[in-house]
């Protein structure tokens, strides 16, 4: 009985080759992408499972409570993590874990890492990172051991560094301090939220950096494993106040942040989460995607599936005369639609596949189909009969509930399931245009960020990243670029403009007390302004001729109109004003205009410019002349050579660091897209098919027309009409909808576009264009037939 089940589907479908290809390449396709979207979100979701116990594992964190509100920070001092293991017998491991840099050699090689870490002995244990080389009980004990990545040790030592005996070998950090190479660690896992390349002894900042290891600074993350019987809610009540134990006048709370949600949940204030994260808002949009793409599949199919099975009506009659049950019928029924679904998710499968490389440069990811793994299968079988049950449930029950009397007579509605069809065609449609909206607005509202003026000019400025000797003498430096024809500004500074550092410790005239607030500082030199083209709204800029500029006592200070209207000036009552910043004393000379130094997500924040000329540099920000910045860029080196010929030349370009804040987005975006336009593509079969099913079922209707002198375009119009009206239905239901989404969507967004009448008649008219399109062709198709023909009897 299941042979011929199978040969009687497999009948049908060779028999209506069109729309079985139509049915099978649109759910093909469907699945293909919503299997994409799957292994991305499950990748997502996939980080820092490997971690030992890692339902048990937690991140401390802080809410600071400043004047101008609430602010979330990942990072801890350096004490708490000690402090928190002795004070709470739920704990019972703690880590600590710091952001370093600074320059590593190796006889006559240096080495730059991106990632340096500074991190308590227990590190590789808590998190489960394997050691390849060295002693896991004793690594990372002393204070004069280094710990690398396989990718720094290819660097040191070549590619058959696992050959050598490396391990005891000297590693100069910054050219002063030796310290002794205890062990090799594999590369950091592509999904943690942790990326290190180099990893430095935590105690070695205990005995020396006494500033960072103290109650009143933030420098390190802290990370507690918890007893798997506690409770979490009542722990985490008696760890907020703890800090106040400690320092009594600190009224800040301590929060714990599971290890599972740190990738997807993250959203710390002022850069104290270091490394790239996920975001759960757009995880959740992909979700909404793959489920919108998948049910616009799904409802291709149902609809051609549902239109075609009217014309079997007299088989079904047949069949049950003869004395088929209705249940073997349903049976029937859906058999057909398990061998179609089963078709369309081998095509599926193997489209994904191929397209996965294209599908990896997009997402930024390293992903591949694990067709080797028992649980896709698993979930493969589980979607191939989910599918099969929703596509073959109409069809199955609706054809085996006819009376083979009336049937064979012809006596059945021929049009039944039209309404039902033309909802799902409807809702197709809503679903294509909202999401065709919310691609134009993500894309206008990143093009936004990228044309807004940020109160600086970011093009053809790049920095310099001064190492070693080279800092003392960066003013030096300076000069002798200066005199580069290439070169049409230099200016010292202590930052690139780019995640800068901030504080509160500044008091000014008519502070009242606890009214602290975080203000991003730096210190330049006095052609800051004119290198990143900043303007002043009141006052003067830095000078050398100034005495009092100059002076290593007393501190001259420029702030933004933001810091100015935060201590309660207007930008020309500020100037004169005696501050004190850091313990020295100075006065207010200038207020810059407000520029945008963080993420178009925060508001402006205060700022604060030092000019400290007798001090050393770490960066300088170079302004190139136009279409010279190659020429720029091998004169500095050149330069910067004969300063430090031992130290790597490094530099990067401001504009290239303030995009990739955007990263996310802009990935986003144009996942996005693509996904779009295969929603349409996918519509647009499933009204392809539609419309070359009611051409053949109104092609007598069309012949007689012809024959009483009906023209091409009135045909065309005649059957095009009836799309047109239900795309149109579908645009005033997406409006609002895709409305409400885009603007929920853009208040993540300090600075924002507003949400434009054009948006939604670009994708309104483009809707309905391509709906003409795809429908025309088959009408008239069914125009140009000889009447003769069709009017013939069959």
């Amino acid at each position: 009985m299941i042979r011929n089940y199978l040969k009687i589907a497999w009948r049908n479908l060779t028999r209506n080759t069109l729309y079985s290809t139509i049915n099978c390449v649109g759910l093909a396709v469907g699945l293909a992408a919503c299997m994409a979207i799957s292994l991305y979100v499950w990748d997502e979701y996939q980080y820092d499972r490997a971690v030992p116990h890692f339902e048990q594992t937690y991140r401390v964190t802080e809410r600071q409570k400043q004047a101008t509100g609430l602010y979330d920070l990942a990072v801890t001092p350096g004490p708490l993590a000690p402090a928190l293991k002795d004070d709470f017998p739920e704990i019972t491991e703690t880590v600590r874990l710091g952001a370093w840099s600074g320059l590593l050699q190796y006889q006559q090689t240096a080495v730059e890492p991106e990632a340096m870490r500074v991190v308590d002995a227990s590190f590789l244990s808590f998190f489960g990172f394997k050691l390849l080389k060295g002693n896991p009980q004793t690594v990372l004990s002393s204070p004069d051991e280094i710990v690398i990545s396989e990718a720094v040790a290819e660097r040191f030592f070549g590619k058959d560094w696992r050959a050598q005996s490396v391990l005891g070998k000297t590693i100069h950090y910054n050219q002063e301090r030796p310290l002794r190479l205890s062990g090799i660690v594999e590369n950091s896992p592509a999904r943690s939220h942790i990326q290190f390349d180099v990893l430095l002894p935590l105690k070695y900042f205990e005995l020396n950096d006494k500033w960072s290891y103290n109650w009143g600074s933030n420098n390190y993350h802290t990370y507690l494993k918890i007893r798997p019987d506690t409770d979490i809610a009542s722990f985490s009540q008696k760890l907020a106040g703890q800090l106040k134990k400690y320092d009594k006048d600190n009224e800040t709370p301590l929060l714990l942040q599971p290890l599972r949600e740190i990738h997807l949940y993250s959203d710390f204030d002022f850069g104290t989460d270091w490394g790239i994260h996920g975001n759960i808002r757009y995880i959740r949009i992909f979700v909404l995607v793959g489920l919108i793409i998948l049910l616009i599949a799904l409802f291709n199919f149902i609809n051609l599936s549902t239109a075609r099975a009217t014309q079997r009506a007299r088989e079904v009659g047949v069949r049950k005369s003869v004395g088929a049950l209705r249940s073997s019928l349903i049976v029937q029924f859906w058999g057909e639609s398990l061998l179609m679904t089963s078709i369309a998710l081998g095509v599926g499968l193997v489209l994904l596949n191929l397209l996965m490389p294209f599908f990896n440069e997009l997402s930024g990811k390293v992903m591949v189909v694990p067709f080797q793994q028992p649980l896709f299968w698993a979930s493969m079988v589980g979607v191939l009969l989910f599918i099969s049950f929703l596509t073959g449930l109409y069809p199955a029950f609706y054809l085996s509930s006819f009376r083979p009397v009336r049937v064979l007579k012809g006596i059945y509605d021929k049009k039944s399931g039209a309404g039902f069809r033309k909802t799902l065609v409807v809702t197709q449609f809503v679903m294509s245009i909202v999401l065709i909206i919310g691609t134009v607005g993500l894309f206008q509202q990143l093009q936004f960020i990228q044309d807004k003026k940020l109160g600086f000019d970011k093009e053809q400025l790049l920095y310099v990243r001064l190492k070693g000797n080279v800092r003392e003498k960066s003013l030096t430096l300076k000069e002798l670029l200066t005199k580069q024809s290439s070169i049409a500004s230099v200016s010292a500074t202590t930052s690139t403009l780019v995640n800068m550092q901030n504080t509160s410790y500044i008091e000014w005239a008519g502070k009242t007390p606890n009214d602290d607030f975080l203000i991003t500082q730096m210190n330049v030199d006095a052609d800051f302004l004119k290198t990143t083209g900043m303007a002043l709204a009141a006052g003067r800029n830095f000078s050398t001729a100034i005495a009092s500029d100059t002076s290593s006592k007393f501190g001259t200070y420029l702030i933004n109109e933001t810091a100015a209207r935060r201590m309660g000036w207007t930008p020309q009552k500020a100037l004169g004003k005696k501050v004190n910043f850091w313990g020295l004393d100075g006065t207010i000379v200038g207020v810059l205009r407000d520029f945008h130094f963080r993420p178009m997500n925060v508001k402006i924040e205060p700022f604060i410019v030092r000019f400290r000329p007798k001090e050393s540099y770490f960066n300088l920000l170079v302004k190139t002349r136009p279409n010279e910045t190659q020429r720029a860029l091998a004169d500095i080196a050149q330069l910067y050579k004969k300063f430090e010929p031992n130290q790597p030349f490094s530099y990067g370009f401001v504009n290239e660091d303030l995009e990739r804040q955007y990263a996310v987005e802009q990935r986003t975006g144009q996942l996005l897209l693509c996904f779009s336009i295969l929603a349409i593509l996918i519509s647009c079969l499933g009204l392809f098919g539609l419309a070359t099913f009611t051409a053949e079922q109104r092609i007598k209707e069309i012949g007689i027309r012809k024959v009483m002198g009906a023209s091409i375009a009135n045909i065309t119009g005649l059957l095009s009409k009836d799309f047109i009206k239900l795309v149109l239905i579908a645009n005033g239901i997406a409006f609002p909808l895709a409305y409400y989404g885009l603007n929920h969507w853009l208040q993540d967004f300090e600075y924002r576009i507003g949400i434009e009448w054009w948006i939604f008649a670009l994708a309104g008219i483009m809707a309905i264009g391509i709906s003409l399109v795809t429908v025309s062709f088959q009408a008239i198709k069914a125009a140009l037939m000889n009447p003769v023909k069709s009017l013939r009897s069959e």
